[in-house]
């Protein structure tokens, strides 16, 4: 049964994982509004950049940490050590890619970005790199809090850094008008504040000395992980560099707008996942057996449940805000992609059943070729769907990778787990999602407020039913009767 304490802490780690993305929703009306359009696509490409960057500051150490760190439950000097080791290490990382960015930056800006958008390397090209650097240090760093039980501590940094966030790309936008300058310094220099925050919970929970003893598993594990978050960020960014040259400025623009929305979602997924998997861990470590089970599965329709409904309340509410909140009337046209885009993130629900199983059981050549493989489908498809059909191909081309990657995932991990599950609640209902709303897309290709409503009656009322004993399981535990 999912404990009560378990949701508590589980609404607050949500809350405070969701607040860098609200940021960046909340920042989206001011990079209309007060940036031209030469400006919000320059913003766009630094963003994804430092976004880039801050996988490889990472070098997904944050998704090996949960594995290692409960593994090591029984040895609290030990884990100390290893939360210190992973500081040590990801300073070091830092500075390594630092200097490598500087010196190599300059050339590579040349090379990726068409020179109508006038990219620069220096400054803001490198202030977005360092940003990268401070945020994957805080990410990790709040990562670690899931895993050291400190809901309010992470609840509170997360607030810190939304504040100053806003405060400071805010400020920045009215004091220095059209320029690009306060959306660049208000991430860098909050992200010189949770730096030091993020320094803070290092030092608090952990040996600052580098234990060398950790690093052959650790390296073993991230180097093939590092592909999958690089093949993630490439699914979300690569097609607007490869469609610099084909489409208009402002067509990219607006493209661009709702993709920012849909990394709110993204960011969404990643910390019900964050919260999920721990629990999922510790479950599997108690059986002799590496199988599903019923307990476990819960967790995943749970995550199905919540993950469709927020698409479909997406698909509501953000064009009705951002309409409200954005005067520019060019980006409205964005509105009509929001549908077949959510089907794309619907599927994610089922890579997400297979991925902790991938990652519990340290299975990293089985993570390679999937998302290698799909990776360079990606690039590939990507590309030429791009010169044949322009955005639609892009679109298309999207939905295209998550079924290659649900494909391989089911044949590559058959070795690895023993998978007992509903296959309607598993797969069904998110391809059933997918595929409503690719139909509603091309039968009625422009924004259909009715049909988002229809569909957020249709799927509460599926859920209910499909799940009616684990909801009053749940209402019991709180109110101390049955639905």
């Amino acid at each position: 049964m999912i404990s009560k304490s378990f949701l508590k802490s589980s609404i607050i780690y949500t809350l405070g994982g969701a607040l860098p993305m609200v940021a960046g929703l909340v920042l989206l009306p001011f990079y209309t509004n007060y940036l031209n359009d030469l400006q919000y696509t320059q913003v766009a490409f630094y963003i994804s950049v430092s976004l880039l960057l801050q996988i490889l500051f990472s070098f997904s150490i944050e998704s090996y940490f949960g594995i290692k760190y409960t593994q090591l439950q029984n040895e609290p000097q030990s884990q100390k050590k290893f939360v210190g080791t992973v500081s040590i290490l990801l300073l070091i990382i830092g500075v390594v890619l630092l200097l490598i960015c500087g010196l190599s930056g300059k050339f590579l800006f040349s090379k990726i970005f068409n020179e109508k958008f006038q990219m620069e390397f220096w400054p803001f090209g490198f202030w977005s790199v360092l940003t990268a650097f401070f945020n994957s240090y805080f990410k990790a760093s709040t990562n670690a809090l899931i895993y050291f039980k400190k809901p309010n501590l992470f609840l509170t940094v997360n607030l810190i850094n939304f504040i100053a966030t806003l405060a400071i790309s805010i400020g920045g936008l009215y004091v220095f008008p059209e320029s690009i300058i306060g959306p660049i310094y208000g991430r860098l220099f909050s992200g010189v504040i949770i730096f030091l925050l993020a320094q803070y919970i290092f030092n608090s929970n952990g040996e600052f000395k580098l234990e060398k003893s950790f690093l052959k598993d650790l390296r073993i594990f991230c180097t093939p992980y590092l592909i999958y978050v690089i093949s993630g960020w490439s699914l979300n960014f690569f097609d607007r560099y490869v469609l610099q040259p084909f489409i208009p400025n402002t067509d990219l623009n607006t493209y661009d707008l709702i993709l920012k929305c849909f990394f709110g979602i993204l960011f969404l997924q990643n910390s019900l996942t964050a919260v999920i998997y721990p629990k999922l861990y510790e479950i599997w470590a108690k059986q002799t057996e590496l199988k599903t089970t019923k307990e476990s599965n819960r967790y995943f329709n749970v995550f199905t449940v919540i993950n469709i409904l927020q698409l479909i309340l997406f698909c509501i509410f953000i064009p009705l805000i951002y309409k409200l909140l954005i005067h520019n009337e060019k980006f409205y046209e964005s509105e009509k992609y929001i549908g077949v885009l959510a089907a794309g993130y619907g599927l994610s629900s089922i890579l997400f059943f297979y991925l902790p199983t991938i990652l519990y059981t340290k299975s990293i050549k089985v993570l390679l070729k999937i998302f290698g493989i799909s990776a360079l489908f990606q690039i590939v498809i990507s590309y030429f769907a791009i010169l044949e059909w322009g955005l639609m191909g892009a679109i298309y081309a999207g939905l295209g990778v998550k079924a290659i990657q649900i494909i391989l995932s089911s044949l590559f991990t058959k070795g690895i787990f023993v998978y007992d599950f509903n296959f309607v609640k598993i797969f069904g209902i998110p391809v059933l999602y997918a595929v409503v709303n690719v139909f509603l897309f091309n039968i009625y290709p422009q924004y259909s407020l009715l049909n988002y409503c229809l569909q957020f009656v249709g799927f509460s009322l599926l859920f209910y039913f499909m799940f009616k004993n684990e909801i009053s399981a749940v209402y019991k535990q709180f109110f101390g009767k049955k639905v």
